[in-house]
């Protein structure tokens, strides 16, 4: 045991150090403790000598080492808005909210947190009194809320061109219907097809709002307003998506075939690199090496129109923004260039009719193709997916994929991949042969 000036030191049979003292005050024997009254100890001998000194300091001055930081009185909603705040200190350390995420966390702050339900508003409520039960009870009322809807889909053709789409009559999509399919759908009663999508009721919504809301109370714990969060819901933050659907080399094709000419090369752009929809309408022609047979996605396009910047960071930052293409796919492309493309190099490639930037409200041409190919359950992004798995059956590595797909983990890679069952059948088969011999070895030991 070692003695110092005000206290002492030992080394403890763990070889950390414990530092301890005499109150002078109660004259009692005390062990360093932390705050919350758990043992403190300390990985070096000098650690613990410094600490003794500042608290000889401290006792000198009357303070109170074990008194418990006074918390600021402030309710959740406060808080939240401290943690949007870009000048807030509650989150100065942080990476800045990107425009889009901002606007997310206000939509999960007025829809989901701040609101009356189950009897109680968690946003209204002291930080410091939210309990465990407090949250459990805002979770499980929010989730009971979140209903699947059927929802009838409009579109504007005519009821004997939908009939015969349901009953996989050979037609025309464009142009007059002719008179003998008026007279198959008269003789058939002139039914009125409707068909209906799933609205999903709002569940993977419910759960980015507590994951936003546990994030926002981790800040306010690292900045001593809480003493726990009371976010303790096991799953709770963890979105559970549908297996999306991939789709066929034959709907990609008839796609591109009823999208206006101006949208075709974007069609297979997005197959074919796997590119965000963002980062693809955010292509610029200086982007294109033709050359080369390369695209470079620089950025991407923001979200909406209202945005205050036509371009945004991607998603996130690749480690190779230039992706390789292939030869006949730049051919397209240099096509879709020479016919849509204005010539200045800060042109965007794909743009409307009318040279508008294509930001999400700007798509009823797709939504208009796939509802002439009874493909109204796949999304743009889906094209996304698709190409993924092609890469993916053609050896792409999980290295390769994520570099393509400029993708930063590896279960952000995993949500792209997908089984084929035509893939399965060649597995299968490529068994056979070891099929055989563990049978013709049963046999022989027979």
């Amino acid at each position: 045991m070692k003695r110092n000036q005000f206290g002492n030191i030992r080394k403890l049979a763990s070889g950390r150090f414990q530092a301890r003292y005499t109150d002078p005050i109660t004259g009692k024997r005390r062990t360093a403790k932390a705050i919350d009254g758990s043992s403190l100890t300390f990985s070096s001998e000098r650690l613990a000598r410094i600490y003794l000194v500042n608290l000889e300091s401290d006792l000198h001055r009357g303070l109170d080492p074990y008194a418990k930081p006074e918390i600021k009185s402030c309710t959740l909603i406060d808080v939240i808005n401290d943690y949007l705040d870009p000048s807030s200190g509650l989150r100065l350390n942080g990476s800045p909210l990107r425009h889009s995420t901002l606007r997310n966390y206000q939509t999960y702050r007025d829809r989901f947190i701040d609101r009356e339900i189950a009897g109680i508003n968690l946003a209204r409520m002291q930080v410091r009194e939210i309990t465990r039960i407090d949250v459990m009870k805002w979770h499980i009322a929010l989730k009971d809320s979140c209903k699947d809807s059927q929802v009838e889909i409009k579109d504007r053709a005519h009821p004997a061109r939908r009939w015969s789409r349901s009953q996989g009559l050979s037609q025309s999509i464009h142009g007059r219907i002719s008179p003998e399919l008026i007279s198959a759908w008269v003789a058939a009663g002139a039914p009125e097809i409707k068909r209906y999508r799933t609205n999903k009721g709002g569940s993977d919504q419910v759960a980015k709002a507590y994951t936003f809301l546990r994030a926002v109370l981790n800040a306010a714990l690292e900045n001593g307003m809480i003493a726990q969060n009371p976010c303790r819901i096991k799953g709770a933050g963890a979105s559970r998506h549908d297996e999306r659907l991939t789709a066929s080399p034959e709907q990609v094709a008839a796609l591109a075939d009823e999208v206006p000419a101006r949208y075709k090369a974007a069609v297979l752009l997005a197959l074919f690199t796997s590119a965000r929809r963002s980062e693809l309408f955010g292509l610029q022609r200086k982007h294109i090496n033709a050359l080369q047979n390369t695209i470079t996605i620089e950025h991407q396009l923001s979200d909406y129109a209202s945005d205050q910047s036509m371009f945004a960071p991607t998603k996130t930052p690749r480690k190779t923004p230039i992706v390789p293409i292939p030869k006949l796919l730049m051919d397209v492309l240099q096509n879709h260039l020479d016919q849509f493309t204005a010539s200045d190099p800060d042109a965007l490639v794909f743009t409307t009719s009318n040279g508008f930037p294509i930001y999400k409200g700007r798509m009823s041409w797709w939504v208009t193709a796939k509802r002439r190919l009874n493909l109204d359950h796949l999304h743009f992004h889906d094209l996304r997916h698709t190409g993924q798995t092609m890469a993916m059956e053609k050896g792409a590595t999980a290295q390769d994929l994520k570099r393509r797909a400029g993708q930063s983990s590896d279960n952000a890679m995993r949500i792209y991949l997908h089984g084929n069952p035509k893939r399965d059948r060649v597995l299968a088969d490529s068994l056979t042969d070891d099929v055989a011999t563990v049978i013709s070895m049963m046999a022989s030991n027979g």
